[in-house]
């Protein structure tokens, strides 16, 4: 099989690569689909990008989860797609930033204690308007969990590097209830020179895996532009 070129998927904070199965199901014909796992409820995995220059290579990137892409594999990258995804988790508006820093200071204090109460009540934000989904609660990794959560408070990705990328798309589900649509508007505009940016209207946090049909038309609109890929 000629395949296209190469995407790597990265999921955010509380998920895993099984998220991504349909979007591998639905490219693998064409691209060589590798998944990334933070390793929260088994076994990590951190893939890289084939030295094979002309191929095409992609990220796919929900929420948090453009922070655990290694910057040396984001530079490789011929495209960029961000899911509810930020440079940084809070707002720059002050009485925005002061709400956000607050919320997660809570959530922060609460896991220490009640992780599995912290988490579900995250599902359901992150899930609505959708169903939340029921984890399995034998294998989590609380102690990466905690880590990265303490993580997401101070983390901040260099803008600079983002903007030497050929392209980015990035999505937004507007009813999203873990980061508001005015922060991922104000980050769109720090990169408006390279990128693209989509607002879906009934899609929420966890939009890549609740609203793939939309989704994917972006997706196969940003692929034709890269290589006149697109599908029947």
């Amino acid at each position: 099989m000629n395949l296209k070129g190469e995407i790597i998927a990265y999921h955010g904070w509380g998920f895993d690569r099984n998220c991504w199965k349909k979007w591998q199901e639905i490219l693998s014909n064409n691209f060589q689909f590798k998944t990334y796992d933070r390793g929260y409820f088994g076994d990590d995995n951190s893939p890289q990008f084939n030295n094979i220059s002309q191929k095409i290579k992609i990220i796919f990137a929900h929420s948090y989860g453009l922070h655990f892409c290694p910057v040396e594999t984001l530079k490789k990258a011929t495209l960029l797609i961000l899911f509810n995804s930020f440079s940084e988790f809070h707002p720059e508006n002050e009485k925005q930033r002061k709400r956000s820093k607050y919320g997660l200071k809570l959530m922060i204090d609460e896991f220490k204690n009640k992780p599995k109460t912290v988490l579900a009540s995250f599902y359901q934000k992150c899930y609505y308007p959708f169903p939340s989904i029921e984890p399995n609660y034998k294998n989590f990794n609380w102690e990466r969990l905690e880590q990265d959560l303490n993580r997401l408070n101070i983390s901040k990705l260099d803008i600079n590097i983002l903007k030497k990328l050929s392209k980015i798309y990035i999505i937004h589900g507007l009813k999203d209830r873990i980061m508001i649509a005015s922060h991922a508007q104000e980050f769109y505009k720090k990169l408006s020179q390279n990128s693209q940016y989509y607002e879906i209207k009934e899609a929420g946090h966890t939009l890549p895996f609740t609203n793939i049909k939309s989704c994917l038309s972006i997706v196969n609109q940003a692929l034709g532009e890269i290589d006149n890929y697109g599908t029947d």
